[in-house]
């Protein structure tokens, strides 16, 4: 009997054996080659983002939980002190096995699917020294080498969320470069150090889910530590990027960021928003500083008659000025210097080229319907990228030292543009 119901077990282990190859939810999912990391700081004081950022946490764990192939997903999280679920900074962990479960769990869904519930079945790790700084260097090298540690990866793409002004320095609550926890900020030179001594090899991307971060200074500072940079070139609305229809586009290999731009641009008209988005590939971003210095060398006389009124600018209130469009100054120049209408666009040829390889992907919401604080976007006139024009040649940024003094000394693209040369 015993020799019998051994048989039996071996007949029934090869019966099974044979079938599995028949049972599709049986077979191993895919798993992608990229890990995406988001970095989200809450604790503001410019105006709380918590909120907001709390439901693009709900939308990111609602698109892993829709995903076809096995993802990771690790988000760092700074709450408001003793801020309920978390209290602490948290670096929670997602494991999606493509086949609808999340850290070995059915994914929540409809009324389950809430923030604190997210929290709870994240695989958590609590940062709680006392004053820990979210935008400290050493606290983002610390948080991004945890990240690796927990989660080794192929490669990485990073996403940060809070407020943002771009190039600017951060000395204060009204002025700051990214983010904000209390007041403290965190400027893009030296968040280019962190990104580079915290991982080995360059990012995927960088996605600034963060106002004005859409600049040729920020994509020229982060051109060593990433290969892609998706941003705005003027205010976020608050409710940031629609990541339940754009997280699975980040986990593709190779990334479709004319529909990561399209679904913001999509999300933003719905709401009756405005917005600008644009994809840069960072490699590209010498290339155009040179396209932009020559031209600049070639037509510096011209220089201190540019009308800066008709060139498209992108900030607003008290950030004015801070970035006007590249092409469309180029434009302006060049009919300063002489250049009819009818051959501007060839003179302009070469800054068009460098931008058309650095570019890689742009949309607005262009007129008056979308006009916002008295900012319209022509998108005729929309080339996806702004930058800085220094006092010497406008006289709308005259009064502002502090930007002036910060973007001479510290921002590399001022020398990479060749303003430094100028007389």
């Amino acid at each position: 009997m015993r020799t019998m119901k051994k048989w039996i077990y071996c007949l029934l282990v090869v019966f099974l054996a044979a079938c599995s190859n028949e049972i599709p939810e049986q077979q191993p999912a895919k798993r992608s080659g990229r890990t995406v990391l988001a970095y989200l700081i809450s604790n503001n004081q410019a105006g709380s983002l918590d909120t907001y950022l709390q439901n693009n946490v709900v939308d990111m764990y609602e698109a892993l939980g829709n995903m076809k192939e096995s993802c990771t997903l690790l988000v760092y999280y700074r709450p408001y002190t003793g801020d309920e679920p978390l209290g602490y900074p948290t670096l929670m962990s997602f494991y999606a096995d493509g086949r609808g479960n999340i850290n070995g769990s059915a994914a929540l869904t409809g009324t389950n699917l809430t923030f604190s519930a997210i929290c709870q079945v994240a695989e958590k790790k609590q940062y709680t020294m006392s004053g820990q700084i979210a935008t400290d260097p050493t606290v983002m090298e610390e948080v991004f080498k945890d990240m690796q540690a927990v989660a080794p990866s192929e490669s990485y793409g990073v996403i940060f969320g809070s407020h943002g002004t771009g190039w600017m320095k951060g000395n204060s609550v009204r002025t700051k470069a990214f983010g904000d926890d209390n007041g403290y900020h965190i400027n893009i030179p030296d968040l280019a150090n962190v990104l580079k001594n915290s991982f080995t090899d360059k990012l995927d991307f960088v996605l600034f889910d963060a106002c004005m971060m859409g600049t040729a200074e920020v994509c020229y500072e982060l051109k060593e530590v990433t290969s892609h940079c998706v941003a705005s070139v003027m205010e976020t609305p608050v409710y940031g990027f629609p990541y339940a229809q754009i997280l699975p586009y980040l986990y593709v290999d190779n990334v479709d960021y004319s529909t990561v731009c399209h679904e913001f641009i999509s999300f933003n008209k719905t709401k009756d928003l405005w917005g600008t988005c644009a994809a840069v590939d960072c490699s590209q971003m010498e290339n155009l500083a040179e396209a932009v210095k020559s031209k600049l060398t070639e037509w510096e006389d011209a220089l201190p008659s540019v009308s800066m009124e008709n060139v498209q600018q992108y900030g607003v209130g008290s950030y004015r000025y801070f970035s006007y469009d590249v092409l469309d100054f180029f434009r302006e120049l060049g009919r300063k210097s002489g250049v009819a209408d009818t051959d501007l666009n060839t003179e302009i040829a070469s800054v068009q080229t460098a931008l058309n390889q650095a570019v890689v992907a742009k949309e607005c919401l262009a007129g008056p319907e979308y006009e916002f604080d008295g900012l319209t976007i022509d998108d005729t006139r929309f080339c996806g990228i702004g930058m800085y024009i220094p006092e010497a040649y406008n006289p709308y940024v005259t009064s502002k030292t502090s930007w002036n003094t910060y973007y001479e000394s510290s921002i590399a693209w001022y020398r990479a543009a060749g303003w430094d040369t100028l007389n």
